[in-house]
């Protein structure tokens, strides 16, 4: 077995069996175990690093480099797009669910005491992102910059992209069956299109990943995917049933993130 591979597999043993009593947890105390997803999160990225020090001291690894500054600009776009347009057609398609920007401005307002609101919402963003940074690394620095790489090496980019995605996927379902990870849908419906909506994501972060050979795009686009959907969108958007229709159990956000993924695909160049 080659180094790549033994690190592969410890690397997969050791993030679940860390995580799983980490989810047990979250699940035993439900909403209120909220808090531990930053510790989950860290996971990934503790066990990389470890790895990539046992096995890959000598080399370049984990993409902690700058990269092409292009692909920053990618990983902001790219998830407001697809969540941008999601939660339009939404409010387009099903009457009385746009909220307004009110609870947006109010929110952002009692955040940060800056009259000018242009300057808050800048101030706002700004702090999101660094105070975000650690966590969402920690996904990251394991899924795409340890994980992907290597299965990309030892099997392709296709089948690199399914088994990671597919890993990815089945590290959240635990949260999600339980009802503690994006709550409002039926269990039933919620799995299929979380996983789709997955892989696609998993497509465009690792697209990310390999053209601009860092990990820091694909942090900057999870915390983007995440405070724009659990953040922004979600507080000008109502309705009971918006979790059938937006963000990731939502059938139309799955879409537009299958749209982007599948335009990645054929014009990205993602073939090296």
């Amino acid at each position: 077995m080659t180094k790549e591979k033994r690190a592969l597999t410890l690397y997969l043993i050791f993030v679940f069996v860390i995580s799983a009593p980490i989810e047990a947890l979250w699940i035993y105390y439900g909403q209120a175990g909220t808090n531990l997803a930053a510790l989950l999160m860290l996971v990934p990225a503790i066990i990389a690093i470890i790895l990539k020090i046992i096995f890959f001291r000598k080399q370049s690894m984990l993409g902690l480099g700058a990269g092409k500054p292009i692909y920053y600009l990618y990983a902001i776009l790219i998830p407001l797009a697809y969540i941008g347009l999601s939660y339009l057609l939404y409010w387009l398609i099903v009457p009385g669910t746009f909220a307004g920007t009110g609870v947006l401005v109010d929110a952002i307002t009692k955040t940060i005491n800056i009259q000018n609101l242009p300057l808050a919402i800048a101030a706002v963003f700004g702090g999101t992102i660094l105070a975000n940074i650690p966590v969402t690394f920690g996904e990251e620095a394991g899924w795409r910059g340890l994980m992907y790489p290597i299965m990309h090496k030892l099997w392709g980019r296709n089948k690199a992209l399914v088994i990671s995605g597919g890993i990815w996927a089945i590290w959240h379902l635990p949260l999600l069956i339980a009802g503690v990870y994006m709550p409002g849908a039926s269990v039933l419906y919620q799995i299929p299109v979380f996983i789709v909506d997955i892989f696609a994501m998993t497509v465009i972060v690792s697209w990310l990943r390999t053209k601009s050979n860092s990990v820091w795009p694909c942090v900057l686009w999870h915390i983007m995917h995440n405070f724009l959907d659990q953040n922004v969108f979600t507080s000008m958007t109502g309705g009971a049933t918006r979790a059938y229709f937006v963000s990731e159990t939502g059938f139309i956000t799955t879409l537009f993130a299958v749209l982007f993924a599948v335009l990645i695909l054929v014009f990205g160049k993602f073939n090296k």
